[in-house]
């Protein structure tokens, strides 16, 4: 199973047909993929560092609508995470789920999640380049060197002045599929 965690507040941005394009391509090779789109959930918490966590082999006892997306990282092959830039730094709601993994991680700091997930980055910017390299460049070391996870691909797209429903460039979009089907 593919986890796809989509952060982006609209259904036909950027990063939602970029997150698309690399779960179709994963069905297509025979994965089945559970999407997140965060700007649907409605119950919500940040991680409290209460490290409950850590007592009990890796279950965050926070319940709300972050709870099932942690539940399907823990069982799932590959992960793709899409989030977008504001003020240079990746989406909150995005960020506040990225933080819950922090359940993953003992008290020693060592992951306990199952290794060898594969992972998958798209972040996307309105204006800013060096942004979107640089969080999804730092989204990739924390999944790669916390959690173990082997990176199939990254996409930093930036969307300067394109307006929303814009086609996305053919060989960006060809590089979404090629990592579904790695992620696959």
């Amino acid at each position: 199973m593919i986890v796809s965690i989509i952060a982006s507040p609209r259904r036909d941005g950027f990063g939602t047909m970029l997150a698309h394009a690399i779960g179709e391509s994963a069905e297509a090779a025979g994965a089945e993929v559970r999407e997140y789109r965060l700007n649907d959930m409605r119950s919500y918490r940040q991680c409290q560092n209460c490290s409950a966590c850590k007592e009990n082999g890796g279950t965050c006892v926070l319940k709300d609508d972050i709870s099932p997306i942690i539940d399907d990282i823990r069982d799932a092959d590959g992960i793709v995470f899409s989030t977008s830039i504001n003020f240079n730094d990746m989406d909150g709601l995005f960020k506040m789920v990225l933080d819950r993994l922090y359940c993953f991680l003992d008290a020693n700091a060592t992951t306990i999640m199952p290794k060898g997930k594969k992972i998958a980055i798209v972040v996307t910017a309105g204006a800013d380049d060096a942004g979107a390299n640089r969080v999804a460049t730092d989204l990739e070391k924390v999944m790669t060197q916390h959690f173990f996870c082997e990176s199939v691909g990254r996409i930093a797209y930036c969307t300067w002045m394109m307006p929303a429903g814009m086609p996305i460039d053919d060989d960006v979009l060809g590089r979404a599929r090629e990592i579904g089907r790695m992620l696959a």
